[in-house]
This record gives C-alpha cells, sequence and structure tokens, in this order.
C-alpha cells in the first residue's frame, strides 16, 4: 500500500545538515508516510548517515551512481516517491513537526486544491530572521493564477512554492524538470495552472539561508549553467517562461495557441520588471555587489 505522503530530499554532500532534515520529516506528526532521499554520488559519509538512519523503514534511500546534476537528481527523487501527496524538502532546511498533517488537511479541503504550504521561516546561524507566509493562488481561472504566481514570485527569500505539499499522481505526471536557470518558476506555475495553491498561516518549514540557492552565482554554478547566467538571470528566467508557457510545455495546451502565447508575454516580462532593483544589481560591478551584500 502506497504511503499517505511523500517526502522527497535530494542531497549531495550535506552530511552535517542531512541528519536534522531527514528526522524532522520523520518526526511528523502524521506517521503514515515515506521519506525517499536521492544521495547524488555523495563522496563525505552521506552514506553511513543514512545507514544510521535506515532503522527507521519509512526512509528509502537511493544512491546515484555518478553525480548527475542538481536538477536531474530533484527530479528523480520526485519521481521516486509512491504518496499520495508528495512534497520536496532541501537537505539543509527542516519542518516543523505538524507541517505535513496541517498542509495536508489545507490540501484536501477543497476539490480544486492541488498544493498547500504554509509560513516559512528563515534561518541565519540559528537564529529566524523572518517568517514569511506565501501568497495563496485560489482563482478559477487557471491563467489567472499563472499571472498571480508571476507577480508574486521573486525577490529575497525566492520561491516557497516550491515546497509545497502537492497531490503526488499531478506532480510525477509533470514533464521533466528543465536544467535551466528558473526552473522553479517553471514548475510552480505549471502547478498553478492545473489548480489552486493553498497557504496556512502557520510556520511550517525552516529554510537555512546560506545553501544553493542563496546567490544567483552560485545556483549557476551548482547547476552547471553558463557564466553569463548569472549576470543576467532575469532575461533568462523571463525567456525560459516564454517558451516553456507560450509553446514547449504541454500543460498549457487548453489554452490554445494564441492564449498561451499572450499569458508567456505578459508573465515573461514582468520577470525583469518587477525585479529591478535584483537586475540593477546583478548588472552591477563586483564591488558594487560586495557592498550590498555587507549592507543587507
Amino acid at each position: 500500500m502506497s504511503p499517505a505522503v511523500s517526502v522527497a530530499i535530494p542531497t549531495f554532500n550535506r552530511r552535517e545538515t542531512l541528519r536534522r532534515a531527514v528526522e524532522s520529516a520523520l518526526a511528523q506528526t502524521h506517521e503514515d508516510l515515506e521519506v525517499v532521499v536521492s544521495d547524488n554520488a555523495s563522496t563525505d559519509g552521506t552514506q553511513d548517515l543514512l545507514r544510521e538512519l535506515a532503522a527507521d523503514r519509512r526512509l528509502r534511500i537511493v544512491r546515484q551512481p555518478s553525480n548527475r546534476g542538481m536538477v536531474a537528481n530533484l527530479d528523480a527523487v520526485l519521481r521516486l516517491t509512491r504518496g499520495e501527496s508528495a512534497m520536496l524538502l532541501s537537505d539543509d532546511d527542516w519542518l516543523a513537526p505538524r507541517c505535513v498533517e496541517v498542509a495536508l488537511a489545507a490540501l484536501q479541503s477543497r476539490p480544486g486544491r492541488v498544493a498547500a504550504l504554509g509560513r516559512v521561516a528563515y534561518v541565519r546561524d540559528g537564529h529566524e530572521i523572518e517568517a514569511g507566509l506565501p501568497a495563496p493562488f485560489t482563482a478559477d481561472d487557471p491563467a489567472g493564477r499563472v499571472r498571480d504566481y508571476f507577480a508574486a514570485v521573486g525577490g529575497d527569500r525566492g520561491n516557497s512554492w516550491f515546497y509545497a505539499l502537492t497531490k503526488g499522481d499531478l506532480l510525477r505526471s509533470l514533464p521533466p524538470l528543465r536544467d535551466v536557470l528558473g526552473f522553479d518558476w517553471l514548475r510552480v506555475a505549471q502547478l498553478a495552472f492545473c489548480g489552486q495553491i493553498a497557504t496556512v498561516d502557520q510556520t511550517l518549514l525552516f529554510r537555512e539561508i546560506g545553501g544553493v540557492s542563496e546567490t544567483t552565482a552560485r545556483n549557476v554554478r551548482e547547476s552547471r549553467l553558463p557564466p553569463l547566467h548569472a549576470k543576467v538571470p532575469h532575461f533568462v528566467m523571463a525567456g525560459q517562461a516564454l517558451a516553456d508557457i507560450g509553446w514547449r510545455s504541454p500543460v498549457y495546451a487548453p489554452l490554445g495557441a494564441r492564449r498561451r502565447l499572450q499569458l508567456a508575454l505578459t508573465c515573461a516580462a514582468g520577470v525583469p520588471i518587477r525585479n529591478a532593483r535584483h537586475v540593477m544589481f546583478h548588472l552591477a560591478p563586483p564591488a558594487v555587489q560586495r557592498r550590498w551584500h555587507a549592507r543587507a
């Protein structure tokens, strides 16, 4: 029998934080779950840690024979899930004990919902610096939900919706994650088109500031993308959104060619405009960027 919920954790050389992530998932008040870890050929003793934690039979461990890259490993672990609902957890983040219980109740409370998440607390050096509530996307119109998402995503705290508890069959049926800058934006936009994304005003996820996504430059390096992408990331992401919505992804086919292209142009054009401050930062000389980070 499939578990009610799957928590998917992709990892690579993060032994020092992986224990916290796995144990927070296994300690959920909702116990009918599995925790799936995909180790992307770590070399830091991660497998020793996972063998220690495997005393809990709800933990499933997959080791990739070679490093497939961050996005491929992330996509692989999501497709390995078997739960009726599934969610992603980064290997340096952790869940509040009632995360699955609360998010699952919100997800199941209305038939049109495909995903649910709560407040996200951001932590630096052991201190919580902020807890933000992501916007819900509950409009009846699928295209309207996608527009609302692109109006909200971005800024200093990224894309929390990517970590929502999501209907498992839908999550596994979507096209593979593309190894491009903004792959997570493309995925959440697809989810928003497929159904409503609800939020709960409780802190359910804790995110450690300082991982791969802390800076765009590091994200580009870890994803093995062209260095130029770190200089003009929002224009790259706008181009990816234009292609995915406009003609590439089968998810938007019900709109028809004309309406999906209109939606694509609207969403893509807004990316650099709404993130103008960050566009200026990435175009600034390195010395200016360092001062900017220091003030932040």
